[in-house]
This record gives C-alpha cells, sequence and structure tokens, in this order.
C-alpha cells in the first residue's frame, strides 16, 4: 500500500457518559435529555 493510498488518520474521540440522563438520553419525564440532546454521552 502506497503512503497515498493509506486513509488519513482520525484519532480516537473520547466520550463520557452523560451524568443527568446516566446514559438514556432520556430525562426522568420521558423526555431528550436537554445536556446530551438524547445522545446518552458528551
Amino acid at each position: 500500500m502506497d503512503r497515498d493510498d493509506r486513509p488519513p488518520y482520525v484519532p480516537p474521540v473520547e466520550t463520557y457518559q452523560c451524568c443527568h440522563c446516566g446514559g438514556t438520553g432520556l430525562d426522568s419525564h420521558g423526555e431528550i435529555c436537554e445536556h446530551c440532546e438524547g445522545l446518552g454521552f458528551c
């Protein structure tokens, strides 16, 4: 494989579980968590 054929290096992204929804993406009322926008991680 030539150097130009390799895909660009993408460093790993470190994510953290949302401390407001516990990683579920929902708040206590069943609505989308405003802090993580429903993703479950920050």
